[in-house]
């Protein structure tokens, strides 16, 4: 797997209008923003774009988009976030049917799984599709374990983790096979988690910074920690500006802030207030990201 879907990829924001509803030409606007920058692969669906809110029609919408608009060919994850072996099942194979290249799914969140459930969640998806399947690690109350990842890694179209948790990073990165994907949703500590063992990172982090992150990447690649080290002391304070939830409201605003086309988050989400919006504003000048 050397080589394949690895590095910075970005997961997109989906822009609402002020009445709920998808702000296509925004989408637009974001997507080609992205992928301006030679960035390693695209998402839409997972929790930076508000993929538990969005309809399955609403999900099929925004791969459409993407893939209109995908000029470069780049690799596609489909974030996956639902609560029942069959929607995830259904949003699977929506994904498939819109030449998604991976799947992104998360663990059911509202009721949990034991780990035979998750195993059995993630083995009932991977045989209904032919997608190569990233399980997105995030759930609080239904974490995958290192030790359960590696059971779970068994099943053929397993072929990575988006992992929040460094230390939990950490002990995947030497415990599971080398081809398994390790990729970095730490977003404090991006640079860390790639001396880890990280492959890359799907963090909101790369939407709302994407240049800063690939130079950051670039950097530890050529082992050049000094300037991986400095890009890292200008991205905590931005991080720090948006990680409290409800955050994607936050991470819009920091897109909009930069002149893109964040939109708006979904209700009961919210943006930020005036003196949240300052800190943002001052640390995205601190990154030499506004003038």
């Amino acid at each position: 797997m050397e080589g394949t879907y690895t590095g910075m990829i970005p997961p997109m924001v989906v822009p609402f209008t002020p009445d709920g509803e998808i702000d296509e030409t925004a989408f637009r606007s974001e997507a080609r923003y992205l992928m301006k920058h030679k960035i390693h692969g695209i998402s839409v669906g997972g929790s930076t774009g508000e993929g538990v809110l969005l309809s399955d029609e609403e999900l099929r919408r925004t791969l459409e988009i993407l893939q209109e608009v995908n000029e470069a060919k780049l690799p596609v994850f489909a974030g996956i976030i639902r609560n029942s072996t069959k929607e995830a099942i259904r949003a699977a194979r929506d994904a498939e049917q819109l030449k998604a290249d991976v799947l992104l799914v998360t663990p059911v969140f509202y009721h949990g799984a034991t780990n035979e459930g998750n195993y059995a969640y993630f083995k009932a998806i991977a045989e209904a599709t032919s997608l190569p399947i990233v399980i997105y690690n995030v759930v609080a109350t239904n974490i995958i374990s290192p030790e359960l990842f590696l059971q779970i890694a068994e099943i053929e179209q397993i072929i990575g983790i988006k992992q929040v948790d460094p230390v939990k990073l950490a002990e995947i990165a030497v415990m599971a096979d080398p081809d398994v994907l390790v990729y970095s949703a730490c977003d404090q500590m991006l640079y860390g988690t790639y001396v880890s063992g990280a492959r890359g990172s799907i963090s909101a982090l790369v939407t709302i910074a994407p240049q800063l992150c690939l130079d950051q990447w670039d950097a530890f690649l050529n082992g050049d920690q000094a300037r991986a080290m400095e890009i890292q002391q200008k991205m905590v304070p931005i991080v720090r500006s948006y990680l409290q939830p409800p955050f994607p409201g936050k991470v819009k605003e920091l897109i909009n802030l930069q002149g893109r086309s964040g939109g708006v988050a979904r209700m009961p989400n919210m943006g930020p207030d005036s003196a949240r919006r300052e800190a943002m504003r001052r640390a995205l000048m601190n990154a030499g990201m506004l003038s």
